[in-house]
């Protein structure tokens, strides 16, 4: 062979190889989050739609897992009417029992049942977050020095947002009964039923502007169904919304045994494999 065309082919690519186990190796270590769902499914489909929202932004290699259990909302509502909490901890118990032994850790996408989180975090095999601490956790990272509480009845009156926020030396607020009760009376009776008359958004901001004008300087939608209707835009409040802080904080659990990518995410700088290849 003429030695003038020889061609020597050892180093055409300059990259060194990649085999798929190197990339799976590199792959971020994310856990795997359980959802209790379905209270109502609006809040849990808008909770996965801010999850995956959140996930797209941040550009991650990875969207962590969620197992989500829907579970039967007819019958919480039935068990809330009621007022009977015991019922509503074996209830939720049964849920938890159903998915815990196939997830890291667990999260309840409804404020109001958190009236029984304790109990369940007693007999849970796995962590359950809890909604009201980590919208709580945000409130104390803010200026807010006086915070107004919308949700459900059975929400202000457990009073586990008010002592969380006690716990941060906070004030908080809540509307009066007739206005809490219409606002509830909406949620589980028109817009859960899909009867919903426009009326909600109004019922909302009016009790916004109530609490704005007993001295709160923030509101805390805390009933995951009332991002549905009214959002930042609507208001000059300041709203923390917790079906969406709760969202964000199930995408940082999964990341938090990973020591790269957890910090990065937290300060919303995450990137596609932040220099994961560098080395290559």
């Amino acid at each position: 062979m003429n030695p003038l065309i020889t061609i020597t082919t050892t180093n055409l690519n300059p990259f060194k190889s990649i085999t798929a186990r190197e990339i799976r190796a590199k792959q971020p270590k994310v856990k795997t989050a359980g959802i209790i769902g379905g209270l109502g499914p609006q809040s849990t489909s808008l909770f996965y739609q801010t999850y995956t929202q959140y996930c797209l932004e941040n550009q991650l290699s990875a969207f962590p897992r969620l197992i989500i259990n829907s579970v039967n909302m007819w019958e919480v509502i039935e068990i809330l009417a009621d007022k009977d909490m015991d019922r509503l901890f074996n209830f939720l118990r049964k849920e938890v029992e159903m998915i815990q032994d196939q997830v890291d850790f667990i999260v309840m996408v409804c404020n109001s049942v958190h009236a029984v989180l304790d109990q369940l975090r007693a007999v849970s095999k796995v962590p359950i977050l809890s909604i009201y601490e980590e919208v709580c956790k945000d409130i104390a990272r803010s200026s807010s020095k006086k915070v107004g509480i919308l949700g459900t009845k059975t929400t202000t009156d457990s009073q586990f947002y008010q002592q969380e926020l006690e716990g941060y030396g906070i004030n908080h607020e809540v509307l009066p009964d007739a206005q809490g009760e219409a606002i509830d009376n909406h949620i589980f009776e028109e817009m859960l039923r899909g009867r919903d008359n426009g009326t909600m958004k109004q019922l909302l901001l009016d009790g916004i502007a109530d609490l704005q004008a007993k001295g709160c300087d923030s509101v805390v939608l805390a009933c995951t169904e009332l991002p549905i209707f009214v959002s930042q835009e609507d208001t000059n409040m300041p709203l923390f919304l917790s079906t969406q802080i709760l969202a964000h904080t199930v995408v940082k659990e999964c990341y938090a045994s990973d020591a790269e990518m957890h910090p990065m995410l937290d300060a919303k700088r995450l990137r596609f494999f932040p220099n994961r290849f560098a080395s290559v």
